[in-house]
């Protein structure tokens, strides 16, 4: 029964979410999620299902932290502790099943920017198989708590490649004809002739030429962009091609690029990324990946910045 739960979840966790409007129905389906927690873990659950149930339970709880702070503004919730002896409409937590300390857990995951917080769960989701990985309350609130820096391997899109590297590309294919994750600010740098925005939204752009891609690190992007470039190769629009991305050996998106790669560079230090309003601070290393016949000039451009793997 709670298999069938389990899968019934993960194949329809987004519409769920959608469905909690109200405080009960969230504690009720956190609740449940917290049931299919436990039983996933007794029966040693892979770790991809056991990480996609508790995003659901932390993602409810960041919903019920919602719902406690609209409720709170409104005037319409109260926690027991600051109830008196009137007479009130107003609904007290304690009834709802939400503690004093449950509030302040789920207000604090609330409170976590957006885009800090898919940054977390996309870190943890991207190399499931680690302990470290795994996604728990416990870990966001310490991320929530601490002010943990999202970087490169977490998923913050908005990293730019300095200068050197960028001349190395250019050496090696010639020129670079589309950047197809850029900005302006990553442009100035780069100088391609055309590139494409978040707004232009890359993915359903054809890339033709010599293609530069420094791809966002954020879950499903990596993979839409690493699964793009593919398709791109082999419909022959994209000439060449040099990637820069995480090391990330053990995933999905990685093991394809390699597995289509002429070559790939292992740098010997972590790249100093560079952007105007941050600081680089890298958790892991980096691996430029090259697509194409020009092999020799990969290794002559890049040898100097690390070990070079040639594939094909």
């Amino acid at each position: 029964m709670q298999e069938n739960t389990a899968l019934q979840l993960r194949d329809n966790a987004k519409q769920m979410l959608m469905n909690i409007k109200t405080l009960e129905g969230g504690v009720e389906y956190l609740n449940k999620v917290r049931a299919i927690e436990v039983w996933a873990k007794a029966e040693k659950k892979d770790a991809e299902l056991q990480n996609m149930i508790a995003e659901q339970k932390i993602r409810t709880q960041r919903i019920l932290g919602r719902l406690i702070q609209e409720g709170q503004k409104r005037g319409e919730l109260r926690s027991r502790e600051t109830a008196r002896l009137k007479s009130s409409t107003i609904k007290e937590l304690d009834d709802i099943g939400i503690n004093k300390k449950q509030s302040s857990v789920y207000q604090k995951i609330a409170d976590i920017p957006e885009d800090k917080f898919e940054a977390h769960i996309a870190e943890k989701k991207q190399n499931v198989e680690a302990a470290f990985n795994e996604l728990t309350t416990a870990g966001i609130l310490h991320f929530a708590n601490t002010g943990a820096h999202v970087s490169n391997n977490s998923g913050d899109n908005e990293w730019f490649t300095p200068k050197e590297y960028i001349d190395a590309v250019k050496a090696v294919m010639g020129s670079i004809d589309l950047d197809p994750a850029s900005c302006q600010i990553a442009n100035t740098v780069i100088q391609a002739p055309k590139y494409y925005t978040a707004a232009d939204n890359g993915l359903e752009q054809d890339w033709i030429g010599n293609i530069f891609l420094n791809p966002p690190y954020a879950q499903p992007l990596i993979d839409n962009f690493s699964n793009k470039l593919i398709s791109e190769i082999k419909s022959q629009n994209t000439k060449q091609a040099i990637v820069l991305v995480n090391n990330a050996t053990e995933t999905k998106w990685f093991q394809l690029l390699a597995s289509e790669a002429a070559a790939i560079c292992f740098p010997k230090s972590r790249i100093k990324f560079w952007s105007p309003v941050k600081e680089s601070a890298p958790l892991q290393g980096q691996a430029f990946l090259y697509f194409g016949s020009e092999i020799e000039k990969f290794i002559n451009g890049f040898g100097k910045y690390g070990f070079i793997a040639v594939i094909r």
